[in-house]
C-alpha cells in the first residue's frame, strides 16, 4: 500500500479502514523515532569550533591587508595608465598642431632674434659694434601648450650676444615664436667688457 495515497485519502475522510489502520501505524511509528532521537544520549552534537591559533589570527589579519594593498595598489596603476593614456593623446595632438604651425624655421629665428637683440641695444642708446649668437648651440626648442590644442605652437629660445662700441657685452635670451615669428626678451645680463683688448 503507498501511505501518500492511503494518507491523502484519511485527510480527505474517504480512507478504508484498512488505509486508516496502516496511516496511523506509520505515524506512531515516526513518534517513536522522534523521541529516540530526542534522547540526549543519541542526540547528534556537531564538532566543536576549534580556537584559532594566534599565529593563524595574525596571518590571515596579514593576508587581509596585503590584499588591500595590493588591490589598491592596482588601482592606483590602472587609473594611473588610463591618465596617461590619455594626456598623451592630448599632448600628442597639441604638438601635432603645433608642428602644423610652424612658420618660422630655426635658422629664420636665429636672425629674428639677432635683429631684436641689435634693436633693443641700439633703442636703448648703445651703439652696435656687432651681434651674434653661437648656432646652433644657444637655440632650444619649446613646445607651448594652450586650452585651444589648435593654438598650441613651438618657440625658439636664441641666446645672442651683442657687442657695443662703448665696450658692453649684452648677453640676450630673445623668444621667437614660431608661429608668429614675433620676438621677446626673456633676459638681458650686461656686462662691461674690454672690448679692444679682447680682439
Amino acid at each position: 500500500m503507498n501511505y501518500e495515497d492511503a494518507f491523502r485519502h484519511y485527510r480527505e475522510g474517504t480512507a478504508t479502514d484498512e488505509e486508516k489502520a496502516f496511516v496511523l501505524d506509520e505515524i506512531a511509528k515516526a513518534k517513536a523515532l522522534s523521541s529516540l532521537l530526542d534522547d540526549e544520549g543519541l542526540a547528534v552534537k556537531p564538532a566543536p569550533i576549534k580556537e584559532a591559533e594566534a599565529k593563524d589570527v595574525k596571518d590571515a589579519k596579514h593576508r587581509m591587508i596585503m590584499r588591500r594593498v595590493l588591490g589598491g595598489l592596482i588601482a592606483v596603476v590602472v587609473i594611473l595608465l588610463a591618465l596617461g593614456a590619455i594626456l598623451g593623446g592630448v599632448f600628442g595632438s597639441a604638438a601635432a598642431y603645433a608642428r602644423g604651425n610652424v612658420v618660422l624655421e630655426r635658422t629664420e629665428a636665429i636672425t629674428v632674434a639677432e635683429d631684436y637683440a641689435r634693436e633693443h641695444a641700439e633703442k636703448n642708446g648703445f651703439v652696435v659694434s656687432h651681434a651674434f649668437s653661437d648656432l646652433p648651440r644657444d637655440v632650444d626648442e619649446d613646445f607651448n601648450f594652450e586650452t585651444d590644442l589648435k593654438s598650441s605652437f613651438y618657440s625658439y629660445k636664441v641666446d645672442v650676444t651683442v657687442w657695443t662700441a662703448e665696450g658692453y657685452e649684452l648677453d640676450y635670451e630673445v623668444v621667437v615664436n614660431a608661429h608668429t615669428g614675433s620676438p621677446s626678451l626673456k633676459e638681458l645680463d650686461i656686462d662691461r667688457e674690454d672690448y679692444f683688448g679682447r680682439y
